[in-house]
C-alpha cells in the first residue's frame, strides 16, 4: 500500500527571485555519512560550486553526521532555489557514488523562507551551533564542517541563538 506524504513544498514561483532560504537536507535513513572528512569537503565544495552558478551565495552551511543545514541567499532575480538543490544533490551523489556510498540523500529536503522580521545572523547562529546542541564540540569554531562562503564566522564573537526552523520546537 503506498502512503501519500502531505505536500510541504510551496508553489514553484516562492522558490524563484531574491529570497533568502534556510534548507535541512538529511542523508539517506539518516545514516551517519558525514563523519568522513573526504567526502564532506568534497561537498563543500560541491556546495558552492552548484549553488553559485543558479545565482545563490552561501552564507552559512554545516555539515552533521546525518544531515546538513544551508542559508542560501540569492543574489540574481534569476536564482532557482530548486535547480540550485537539485543540481547539488545530483553532483554530490554521483561523486559520492565514486567513492562506493549509495542513495546518498533522502528523497526530499526541508526549506524554510527567511521572512524580514527574521534574522539572517541568528539563522546562520542556529546553524552553527547546531554541533555545540549536538553535544560535538563545546564551541562551534572548533566543529571542522561548517562554513561560509560570505564572511569569516570564525573571526566573530558567539551571538545568542534565537532563530528556530519552524518544523523544530521552539527552544
Amino acid at each position: 500500500m503506498r502512503v501519500e506524504h502531505p505536500r510541504h513544498r510551496l508553489s514553484r514561483p516562492y522558490y524563484l527571485g531574491a529570497r533568502s532560504y534556510f534548507l535541512t537536507i538529511c542523508t539517506d535513513h539518516r545514516r551517519k555519512l558525514f563523519t568522513d572528512a573526504q567526502l564532506v569537503e568534497l561537498l563543500i565544495a560541491l556546495l558552492n560550486a552548484q549553488f553559485c552558478p543558479c545565482g545563490f551565495s552561501i552564507y552559512a552551511y554545516c555539515f552533521m553526521p546525518d544531515h546538513c543545514h544551508i542559508l542560501a541567499v540569492s543574489i540574481a532575480e534569476s536564482s532557482d532555489l530548486a535547480k540550485a538543490v537539485r543540481a547539488f544533490k545530483g553532483s554530490a551523489a554521483a561523486r559520492a557514488r565514486s567513492l562506493g556510498i549509495r542513495n546518498l540523500w533522502q528523497r526530499d529536503y526541508y526549506d524554510h523562507i527567511l521572512r524580514s522580521s527574521e534574522s539572517f545572523d541568528a539563522a546562520a547562529a542556529y546553524i552553527f551551533e547546531n554541533p555545540v546542541r549536538a553535544s560535538l564540540v563545546s564551541d562551534p569554531r572548533e566543529w571542522p564542517f561548517s562554513g561560509s562562503f560570505a564572511f569569516q564566522w570564525k573571526s566573530l564573537e558567539r551571538p545568542a541563538v534565537t532563530f528556530a526552523p519552524p518544523w523544530k520546537k521552539p527552544m
